[in-house]
């Protein structure tokens, strides 16, 4: 992994902790998964299709659908998911709408001859290897308001935890003191 972010083994016991302080996120990928769909209806305002308007419409059974996650949802997830490779977290304090905003300029990506190609970063074999080659200015661009990403490892199915380690940058910091030389 680059210097900028830390990767660690965690319990499902932190992610019920994350989950119970609200800060817990997945992004649930129906294409793997047609039991997404089904659940994510009976969520409401807690979750939402990272397509909109005619695609959400149409590719309402294989879409990445962000979701809000709580005990009660972290448990259906382990229960009835957690063996497939149905998506992964995100731990962020920021609004699903904000998130939903975020993620999607993801969602398609130029390749090298020009087309437009979709970028499944929802994967769990996907992201690990985007996140390894990427560079520092990737990271914090694709990190955005999340402060970590977590997916589980499908051969230990223990979960992985990927956390930020840099000073963002992107945010100026107007220092309290300023330093003179003294006048001789």
């Amino acid at each position: 992994m680059p210097e900028s972010i830390t990767s660690a083994a965690t319990s499902v016991a932190e992610l019920r902790q994350l989950a119970a302080r609200g800060a817990l996120c997945a992004i649930l990928d129906a294409c793997d998964e047609p039991r997404v769909p089904i659940r994510v209806a009976e969520l409401g305002q807690n979750a939402a299709s990272l397509y909109q308007g005619k695609a959400q419409e149409e590719l309402l059974a294989i879409a990445p659908y962000l979701v809000r996650v709580d005990p009660a949802m972290l448990a259906w997830i382990a229960e009835s998911l957690w063996t497939d490779p149905w998506g992964v977290f995100a731990v962020s304090d920021a609004p699903l709408d904000a998130l939903r905003t975020h993620f999607r300029r993801f969602l398609l990506v130029d390749a090298p001859d020009g087309e437009k190609w979709y970028f499944r970063f929802y994967d769990p074999r996907v992201l690990p290897r985007f996140l390894s080659t990427s560079d520092a200015a990737q990271l914090a661009d694709f990190f955005g308001p999340v402060t970590t990403f977590g997916w589980v490892d499908l051969e230990s199915y223990g979960v992985t935890l990927v956390r930020r380690t840099w000073f963002d940058a992107a945010q100026p910091v107007t220092p309290r003191i300023s330093y003179r030389k003294a006048a001789k």
